[in-house]
């Protein structure tokens, strides 16, 4: 179960900011995610072959193109912390 502590985290990390009175609700959307994806855990797989559908996906692979990349300082225009040419991010993993 995620708490409000957890998710003032979760948004303090990705650099977004959520008002007071939306922590509830967020909190509330992250658990059933969370919910659904391990009740799905909990199915018997057991015995089941795997089945992969790749034929049936309709995306088509665009061709690979070299471009110029976008300019350092139009990219880094907005960045909350950057440090010599590069953004700078909080350790996540401990």
């Amino acid at each position: 179960m995620i708490d409000i502590n957890e998710v003032k985290r979760v948004y303090s990390l990705a650099n977004l900011k959520i008002k007071e009175e939306e922590l509830e609700v967020m909190k509330d959307k992250f658990n059933t995610v969370l919910n659904f994806a391990n009740s799905i855990m909990e199915v018997d797989t057991e015995g089941v072959e795997m089945l992969e559908m790749v034929s049936n996906h309709n995306s088509y692979l665009r061709e690979d193109k070299v471009e110029d990349s976008i300019d350092r300082e139009l990219a880094l225009k907005n960045a909350k912390d950057k440090e010599y040419g590069y953004f700078r991010l909080k350790k996540v993993v401990e």
